[in-house]
């Protein structure tokens, strides 16, 4: 997100600064929006039906694609500093710096989640086979297969803390091989490929039968995020005035990107047909990862190539609504589940079957977005401005935070 970008500066700031959502990726905060709003109306969806066989169901039951959506953006956004100190435009990223703030980024508003509804309203408890560490530690996927306990949707934020452990190791061993390579291009994308093909192969065997508990938290997931690591990396190239005509080109239509991600969403029903109804065959298992991963892709491109003040569904995404809630969009993530069993069960007693997804919805988004704010203005935001103020203490003169150019990963 542009207002969680955090960059150390001594310049002092003027009125011609940028707002903090300029800069050359300015839709990612539209994008993060529409993703946590699909997953949010996933949910209400499951909540307040039982049938998914229905005309509607079968396409408002995959929603949750939208988590897909974020392990692009992940990729592309934590990998495009290190692609760019790989193609020479800039310095290595200080590694420590980049733990400190996936640290700040992930663990404070987490922590204060689970603690509420944990102790304040108790809607969830630690039990199962994993230990009450694993669930602050946000490494409770690798020991308990149910969902069942802590903040269910956190086994996204487990994955997301995996890739955040990957991703300097990996990159350090690119930029050694491509420091030393005629071509680092050809380096960058011989890594994305070797990272896309060992995400197949675990997805493949993920659907043959029983893996480890490892294999479903990052691998089965590596891939997705290659797919954002490699538009870093095409984004991090410099290209000639001839590939840069090509590459705005590609990218220039949005409406064409996500019309096909559109496609490749409808595939999931008519095509792979999947229903959370039915368990899924091995066929069916492989092919709904490649629809996920697709609309993921296909949503991403546009927020990365083209001209980002082009045409209808950019001019959507810079909406001031839309990016207002791609700030709070972490907190939207981490509040929305148990306020809306909560108001289902407890303020409609509507159980599900009710079909009330529509009001559900309409019930339960500003109390959410309310949370969500509160956990951007009292936690997110000062963990992140703390977290600068650690890496800057022997700067001088005193260092002074500014909106970083690039949009702050999220979840």
């Amino acid at each position: 997100m542009p207002r969680f970008g955090i960059a150390i500066r001594s310049a002092p700031a003027t009125r011609s600064s940028r707002p903090a959502t300029a800069g050359p990726y300015p839709c990612f905060d539209g994008i993060r929006a529409c993703a946590a709003l699909a997953i949010v109306a996933f949910h209400a969806y499951v909540f307040s039906t039982v049938r998914f066989h229905t005309t509607g169901g079968r396409f408002l039951a995959h929603l949750n694609v939208g988590v897909w959506v974020f392990f692009v953006t992940s990729g592309f956004l934590l990998y495009l500093p290190f692609a760019r100190a790989h193609a020479g435009t800039q310095p290595d990223p200080a590694i420590g710096r980049y733990a400190l703030r996936r640290a700040a980024r992930i663990y404070p508003a987490y922590w204060v989640a689970l603690a509420f509804w944990l102790f304040v309203l108790p809607r969830t408890d630690l039990g199962g086979t994993a230990s009450p560490l694993s669930y602050v530690t946000l490494t409770q996927t690798y020991f308990e297969p149910s969902l069942l306990h802590g903040i269910p949707v956190a086994w996204t934020l487990v994955t997301e803390v995996s890739f955040y452990a990957f991703l300097p190791l990996y990159a350090l061993g690119i930029g050694a091989l491509a420091a030393r390579a005629r071509s680092p291009l050809a380096i960058e994308l011989a890594g994305i490929g070797i990272l896309i093909g060992a995400g197949v192969v675990a997805v493949c065997a993920t659907a043959s039968g029983p893996v480890p508990a490892w294999v479903t938290v990052l691998p089965v997931r590596l891939h997705v995020f290659a797919l954002g690591m490699l538009l870093a990396v095409v984004a991090a190239h410099p290209w000639s005035p001839r590939g840069r005509v090509r590459l705005t080109w590609i990218g220039r239509s949005a409406g064409v990107w996500w019309l096909l991600a559109a496609v490749a969403y409808a595939a999931i029903p008519l095509v792979v047909r999947v229903s959370l109804d039915d368990p899924l065959s091995r066929a069916q298992t492989i092919g709904l990862d490649v629809c996920r991963t697709l609309v993921g892709f296909c949503i991403v491109v546009p927020a990365v190539l083209g001209p980002q003040d082009h045409g209808a569904v950019r001019a959507g995404l810079r909406a001031r609504p839309i990016v207002f809630l791609g700030v709070v969009s972490y907190g939207v993530y981490l509040w929305h589940y148990f306020v809306l069993t909560t108001v289902q069960r407890e303020w409609l007693h509507a159980r599900p079957g009710s079909h009330n997804t529509l009001l559900l919805v309409l019930v339960s988004l500003p109390i959410v977005v309310a949370a969500a704010t509160a956990s951007f203005v009292f936690i997110e935001r000062p963990a992140q401005l703390f977290a600068a103020r650690l890496r800057s203490r022997r700067a001088a003169p005193t260092p002074r935070l500014d909106a970083a150019v690039v949009p702050e990963p999220p979840i």
